[in-house]
């Protein structure tokens, strides 16, 4: 796989102090486009507007410290040669250098999705997928670092993790992780050794003709253990194949880390620990309030249960997938 950030820190300088005179190189693969960098040292994506696409109508933008320039003029700086091209070009225009590792991932990963001659509506598509993306890198997180490690880690521990992210948080308004057409995946963890997790009702309540299974993780911080970021990477070696999914996979854990990603890569924890620690529990098998015991006028209600008497299940997350 392509690693943009190593080709991007071995670009020089530009020569020319002007904000489209570029130091850059073709991606591999998909020569038509360039990872950059100017003369401020941020990075930025060149997607090359070809003659049939010149008629391009999209406003530029500055949003959440991404520039966003379409049909412009290019000088280009490769191997001490200059060239000169019209292209639609990204840019990260902040300095924070986590975030600018966030940036390079990412045109890793979507350039894939743009392919060799974009047209308008995929340049646009792509673009747009930058300012959410960065747009949620502002925004406080969605959920908690420990809780997205241990959705990852159930991804990596499938030897069909493009599956996996196929059901991952498919429907936003649902109450699980993972949905799937007859099956629901929820995934807990817990920082202690007993397995007492937070539940809704509406986590372990029947469903009709549906299966709901409880993921139970053990974890522990470690700084000999893996990040959030290195789960990614485990991934991401297993899914070059499903472009989509990996586009999928990138953008919703950057998402969902929102202005934790700053820090992501100070929390570790103890892969052995919780990959031995993964049991399966059928959510029938589970203490609970049950619904039927719930009045009309009450909603929203939300316990903790032990699950230290609860049969767990002697499935892997493959089998459980298969049924």
């Amino acid at each position: 796989m392509i690693d943009l950030k190593k080709i991007y820190d071995k670009l020089p300088l530009p020569e020319k102090p002007n904000p489209y005179n570029f130091s850059a190189k073709a991606i591999k693969g998909f020569e038509n486009h360039r990872i950059a960098k100017n003369f401020n040292d941020n990075p930025s994506l060149l997607i090359l507007i070809s003659e049939d696409n010149q008629d391009f109508l999209v406003a530029n933008q500055i949003l959440f410290n991404i520039k966003v320039t379409h049909n412009v003029k290019c000088e280009i700086e490769t191997d001490r040669k200059v060239s000169h091209n019209n292209f639609s070009v990204v840019s990260y225009i902040g300095q924070n250098d986590d975030i600018k590792d966030v940036f390079l991932k990412t045109c890793q990963v979507l350039i894939k999705s743009l392919g060799q001659n974009p047209s308008n509506k995929k340049i646009k598509r792509t673009v747009d997928k930058f300012i959410d993306l960065f747009k949620a890198i502002k925004e406080p997180q969605r959920k908690s670092i420990q809780g997205l490690w241990s959705e990852l880690l159930l991804i990596e521990q499938s030897d069909s993790p493009e599956k996996m992210i196929l059901g991952w948080h498919s429907i936003p308004e649902e109450k699980f992780d993972f949905s799937f057409n007859k099956l629901r995946i929820e995934v807990k963890s817990s920082a202690t050794e007993s397995r007492i997790h937070h539940f809704s009702a509406a986590q372990l309540n029947p469903i009709n003709d549906t299966e709901i299974i409880i993921a139970s993780i053990l974890v522990s911080i470690s700084v000999a253990g893996l990040s959030v970021i290195d789960l990614l990477r485990r991934i991401n070696s297993k899914i070059d194949d499903f472009p989509k999914q990996k586009e999928k996979l990138h953008l919703l854990v950057y998402s969902t880390l929102g202005i934790d990603i700053e820090r992501v890569n100070d929390i570790k924890f103890n892969y052995e620990l919780a990959k031995d620690s993964l049991r399966f529990y059928n959510s029938e098998d589970i203490p609970k309030i049950e619904s039927i015991n719930l009045p009309k006028e009450v909603s929203d209600v939300r316990f903790t249960s032990n699950l230290i008497n609860s049969k767990h299940l002697e499935r892997t997350v493959d089998n459980i997938l298969k049924n």
